[in-house]
């Protein structure tokens, strides 16, 4: 009898020892459980409410220009960059809000690692600012070669811009990533002797098959100095009238027919001026 009595005190003893620490655990268990519900309402409200504000800010049109919604598509992701936006800033609060509770129920282990994480937060952003304002740029250089290359009648100006585009695209990358605290040293003295083999490669591939035109464009510049439209010209044996001067090629109207000559005939060859452009 005297041991069932010893087992039973040392039963009720330890049941009152559990529930005097359950009953102790609880106002920090429901202030953590407060905290976390409350900041879980704040961080769904931000998502929606950032979400909506960037969409009629045209953030997703902006980020189409400068390619970020198919870069994207490309990694599989579904939302929108306004919806990712809003995403990143619920997850935020939400980081917050664990970290919060945690040290309310005293789980200091916890605490302190997403605190770490929280404070990498800021050059992730920065990193993240640059990628997209460096991804701007590059579509804006690629516009502006492609348009001029168009402007000058260069067929490959596509295919050049591309290429200028990528290339800019690619160091903004690595550096995002460097400013990301990532070392890309390796990456990039690889990358860099492949990309300048196969930039030289091109360049003097393209400067092979664009020789003519581009001496056709330096032509037809100088050949704007001596000739005019309205001239009565003969070069080669062709004897028209000059109804028009390009960048690489001038077109004479003859008896027959229209004919187009490259620039660089009318440096290179002799050209006979019968009759002078009208003057009125």
């Amino acid at each position: 009898m005297g041991d069932i009595s010893k087992w039973t005190e040392l039963f009720f003893a330890s049941l009152q020892a559990t529930t005097s620490a359950i009953m102790a655990a609880l106002p920090a268990l429901f202030g953590a459980l407060f905290v976390f519900l409350g900041g879980l309402f704040m961080a769904k409200l931000l998502n929606k409410g950032l979400s909506k504000l960037l969409k009629k800010a045209r953030f997703d049109q902006l980020a189409e220009r400068i390619q970020l919604s198919s870069f994207l598509e490309k990694a599989n992701i579904k939302k929108t960059p306004s919806e990712l936006m809003g995403k990143m800033a619920y997850w935020l609060v939400m980081l917050l809000v664990i970290t919060t509770a945690s040290d309310i129920l005293g789980w200091t282990v916890i605490s302190k690692e997403i605190s770490k994480l929280i404070s990498y937060l800021p050059t992730l952003f920065s990193a993240i600012v640059l990628f997209v304002i460096g991804g701007f740029a590059a579509g804006l250089v690629r516009d502006i070669i492609k348009g001029a290359t168009a402007s000058l009648g260069i067929g490959a100006g596509k295919i050049i811009s591309q290429i200028v585009y990528y290339m800019i695209f690619i160091i903004i990358s690595l550096t995002a990533l460097q400013q990301a605290g990532i070392d890309t040293s390796i990456i990039s003295s690889n990358l860099f002797i492949i990309l300048g083999a196969i930039m030289g490669s091109a360049a003097i591939a393209y400067g092979f098959a664009s020789r003519d035109i581009l001496a056709n464009i330096l032509a037809g510049f100088y050949g704007k100095r001596l000739f005019e439209v309205g001239q009565e010209v003969e070069v080669k044996g062709i004897r028209g009238q000059i109804i028009d001067i390009s960048s690489i090629a001038i077109t004479l109207q003859t008896e027959k027919e229209k004919v187009v000559i490259p620039s660089q005939k009318f440096i290179q060859e002799e050209v006979k001026i019968y009759k002078q452009a009208s003057s009125d």
